[in-house]
């Protein structure tokens, strides 16, 4: 319940902080599951002999499993509660880390990792839901609120490598799959003390607009994932596709003809609104897709261990969470449009900068990267909400929110599956010829192409040097690559938000 207290006084909040922590916890919980598990990667192929081909859908089932139920997460937690939603997230978060930490066969990881998934496409929207429905009333406070869970987001993802690194050394993988476990706990407990419930009960469950979302939206992801390394000619992987194409425009049909849509398409005749959308879906775009790149750079490039590889990540983290606080400070004297113009081109230069990392090269120029790509961030990621709340009218603030966070998390689910997609073909594309420089030719080089292309790039240490010299140079290629579609969405968000959101709302 809020009260005021006098006239002109800001509304009075009950446990104010602590639905705030509530919310961030659950957040943090969600974007360590991210990055966290990219560190248990090796350890994990060694203790249960997985195939190298079969690695990448330990952290590729989570955000496949996030990207495709996102939207119906929002809309159980109108219908269902959002308090109640909401634990239901962590809980789910939590059982499918401790399916995985107790695992004693790779089906049992990818269980696991698909039930944590859920968890956070339960987690993402309601977490934010539990800021705006508290703090509506109270819009400044709303404002900086959302500016500190925006952070975490960032610190959940920085934390991660850095977290599972330390554990690793410590313990071993599995431990670092146990650590949502206590965090859970307390999410429960701070959010059944202190987090009250709200929900929309005669707000219908739009079972069809479900159903297209988490059909297409998986197909895309699964798609772009696999085509990355069977090629997209593949009929399979062009099948999929194609599935995906069909089952994403009968969303947009069903959502159009929809009385209450899980996704209001109709608003995005805006074409203001939509910018807000796209700009907000390229902010985590960029900053998942450039610390999931640097992690595979830092670990299969410069040799890395997982915690050398957290620690060296901290500049974006630190980056971020200075950026993210200087954004909500300006927010009364600069216009958002302004901010995601500014911060798009800070990311774009920071993918550019990045672009001079070599596999000998100083970190001296990866920290540079970083401690951009985390400033630009911080500017566009929080002020994107506000520019989808101006364009907007007051009634349609809800929608707005929830509509933003989806398109967020589709943005970094698609970093991860786009970005590893292009990192493959142009390291696949680029070993024969950098083998070749080296002196390595004939069933040699065809061997080292073919363990390549099964996904064994991360074995290569073991081979002699002209070897792995050649397997990290057409690895630094692939990242470079990665890296240009980096800079070109960021470039992208910088021109919508500067032409259609830095000018003031006509009248």
């Amino acid at each position: 319940m809020t009260t005021t207290a006098g006239s002109g006084a800001a509304p009075v909040v009950p446990y104010a902080r602590l639905v705030l922590l509530a919310a961030c916890l659950g957040l943090f919980m969600s974007f360590v599951e991210v990055t966290a598990a990219i560190s248990t990667l090796r350890a994990l192929q060694v203790d249960m002999g997985v195939a190298p081909a079969d690695l990448s859908w330990v952290s590729s089932t989570y955000t496949l499993v996030v990207a495709a139920c996102v939207l119906s997460g929002g809309a159980l937690g109108e219908r269902l509660g959002r308090h109640r939603v909401f634990l239901a997230g962590v809980a789910l978060l939590a059982a499918g880390s401790l399916v995985v930490a107790t695992a004693d066969g790779y089906p049992q990881v990818l269980l696991g990792r698909g039930v944590s998934g859920l968890g956070g496409a339960l987690v993402l929207p309601t977490s934010l839901a539990l800021i705006t429905t508290t703090f509506f009333v109270d819009l400044p406070r709303m404002v900086r609120y959302l500016a500190v869970w925006v952070s975490v987001s960032g610190i959940g993802l920085a934390v991660g490598p850095l977290l599972g690194g330390l554990l690793l050394d410590v313990s071993g993988w599995r431990a670092v799959y146990v650590v949502n476990t206590p965090l859970a706990v307390v999410t429960v407990l701070v959010t059944l003390r202190a987090v009250t419930e709200s929900r929309v009960p005669d707000r219908p469950l739009d079972l069809a607009g479900q159903f297209w979302a988490v059909l297409g939206l998986s197909t895309l992801v699964y798609g772009i994932a696999v085509g990355g390394r069977e090629g997209y000619d593949d009929p399979w992987v062009a099948g999929v596709l194609a599935v995906a194409a069909v089952a994403l425009t009968a969303l947009v049909v069903t959502e159009h003809r929809a009385a209450v849509p899980m996704l209001d398409v109709r608003m995005m005749r805006n074409a203001r609104y939509t910018a807000a959308l796209c700009v907000a879906a390229a902010s985590l775009f960029v900053f998942v897709g450039v610390v999931f790149v640097e992690v595979l750079f830092l670990q299969r490039v410069r040799g890395s261990g997982p915690l050398d590889t957290g620690v060296r990540l901290l500049p974006a983290m630190l980056a971020f969470v200075a950026a993210t606080f200087t954004a909500q400070r300006l927010a009364g004297r600069v216009r958002p449009g302004r901010l995601l113009a500014l911060g798009s081109v800070v990311t774009a230069v920071a993918a550019l900068v990045l672009l001079f990392q070599r596999p000998d090269g100083s970190y001296a120029v990866t920290a540079l990267g970083l401690a951009l790509v985390g400033s630009g961030s911080g500017l566009v990621v929080a002020p994107s909400t506000n520019a989808a709340f101006e364009v907007v009218d007051g009634a349609l603030m809800g929608q707005a929110s929830s509509a933003v966070t989806a398109f967020r998390q589709v943005g970094s689910v698609l970093a991860t599956s786009v970005l590893g997609a292009v990192l493959a073909l142009r390291f696949l594309g680029s070993l024969p010829g950098s083998l070749d420089e080296r002196g390595v030719a004939g069933p040699v080089a065809d061997r080292v192409v073919a363990v390549a292309r099964d996904g064994g790039a991360g074995t290569a240490a073991v081979a002699p040097p002209r070897i792995t010299g050649a397997v990290g140079d057409a690895f630094t290629s692939g990242v470079h690559g990665a890296l240009w579609v980096v800079a070109g969405v960021a470039c992208a968000a910088a021109v919508l938000a500067w032409t259609l959101l830095a000018a003031r709302r006509p009248e």
